[in-house]
């Protein structure tokens, strides 16, 4: 057998231990990132939604005609959906934050795994280069001519050991490559994350702001009832005590279930605008006329006038009270509630201490309304034989029912 010579072989061994290390090398860099997938919608998220829907249900409610429960009912509801909201919103930022953070460590320990596959690409490139410039096999190329046992032990040492510490640098380059890769990965997968909850966070604030119109819109329609009813209750209790303390007890607690909701500042809920007054500050009075101890507006007297007699005639025997000074009301809002314009007649009744009504929400201080009594008693049902009277006929003489207060019929004029 012919001898190649032992430059070439040493030359041939280097040239193929370079390309092995620059093969490998090449074939761990590869980076692929799949696809991040969008967040699933939580149970929270569900849950909200329904909560959405059994609001947008709520505030369907008649809140100047509904029952006392039925208004109890859709505020709660509506109170619901805004916390339920107010969670979402929270939890969604919350995730954010904390997917942000999650995505800043990957990055950072990504950073400090790139400064080390660097050290060892720059290891590996040493390596090489002194492979083909200083050939590490000679020597061992030179001990492969031995012939005894002895000899080729210490062979197959050599190489092994040359061999092995190629490997566990190969080896090295590869976890740490493989460790980078799930670092980018972990990275990108949290940028998404946080992407997805501040988009979730961003979604919730606009369903948060609809859900606090909604229930502001509803709060300022409970107001409006509850203006009535208080006013109802101060004027009622002094001409009947048991009837005005029922009314006052029921105001007194729609008052407290409508209190938690805020105020928009310039927003719906109301209040009247305040009447042109005379020189001493008072309202001036409408003109008026009192027709069968009743007195009302005078452009509604002649409709009031055929109304009764109607119920005359029909065996229902009708009386009951008109026209309420609104300067009362006023007096009354100047010591429960303040003295600016605001707290006259802007401040919800409810924040009010007693909740006192507003003036010039009672079609009473128009005297475009009555409280109807019958043989002597207020109409304070439905069941009332001259309630069924007056709702078969009242239509007739241009008055109208408030369903709220079976007693309460007004007439524009």
């Amino acid at each position: 057998m012919s001898r190649i010579p032992c430059r070439a072989r040493t030359t041939g061994t280097t040239s193929l231990v370079a390309a092995v290390i620059m093969g490998l090398a090449t074939a761990v860099l590869g980076l692929g990132l799949g696809p991040v997938g969008a967040a699933a919608t939580d149970a929270r998220t569900q849950r909200a939604a329904v909560r959405a829907s059994q609001a947008q249900v709520a505030s369907q409610v008649n809140a100047l005609e509904g029952t006392q429960a039925e208004i109890s009912k859709a505020l709660a509801a509506l109170e619901e959906n805004v916390r339920g909201q107010e969670a979402v919103v929270s939890d969604a930022r919350r995730r954010a934050e904390a997917s942000s953070a999650e995505a800043r460590e990957a990055e950072i320990a990504a950073e400090a795994t790139n400064k080390e596959l660097i050290a060892i690409r720059a290891k590996l490139a040493r390596y090489a280069v002194a492979a083909y410039l200083d050939p590490p096999g000679e020597e061992i190329l030179r001990r492969f001519e031995a012939v005894s046992a002895q000899e080729d032990e210490t062979r197959r040492a050599l190489i092994e050991m040359q061999s092995g510490t190629d490997a566990d640098v190969i080896d090295q380059l590869r976890t740490t490559k493989q460790r980078l890769e799930e670092q980018r990965k972990r990275a990108e997968n949290a940028k998404a994350e946080a992407e997805a909850h501040v988009a979730e966070a961003e979604q919730a604030l606009t369903a948060l702001s609809a859900a606090k119109n909604q229930q502001a819109t509803f709060a300022s329609q409970v107001r409006q009832r509850l203006d009535e009813r208080l006013s109802e209750a101060m004027y009622l209790s002094r001409l009947d005590a048991s009837f005005g303390a029922q009314i006052a007890a029921e105001a007194a607690a729609l008052a407290e279930s409508v209190s938690g909701v805020p105020v928009t500042p310039g927003g719906s809920s109301g209040g009247t605008t305040p009447p042109v007054t005379t020189p001493g500050g008072s309202v001036s009075r409408p003109p008026l006329t009192t027709v069968g101890g009743i007195t009302v507006n005078s452009r509604i007297a002649d409709s009031l006038r055929g109304l009764l007699a109607a119920a005359s005639s029909a065996g229902f025997r009708l009386g009951g009270y008109g026209y309420r000074d609104i300067n009362a009301q006023i007096q009354l809002r100047r010591q429960n509630c303040g003295t600016s314009e605001y707290a006259i007649w802007q401040m919800p009744a409810d924040s009010c201490s007693p909740p006192t009504a507003r003036p010039g929400y009672s079609m009473h201080e128009q005297g475009l309304a009555v409280d109807f009594q019958s043989n002597g008693s207020f109409i304070s049902s439905r069941s009332n034989p001259a309630f069924g009277w007056l709702a078969a006929n009242a239509g007739r003489f241009g008055f109208t029912n408030l369903p709220s207060e079976p007693w309460h019929w007004s007439n524009p004029g």
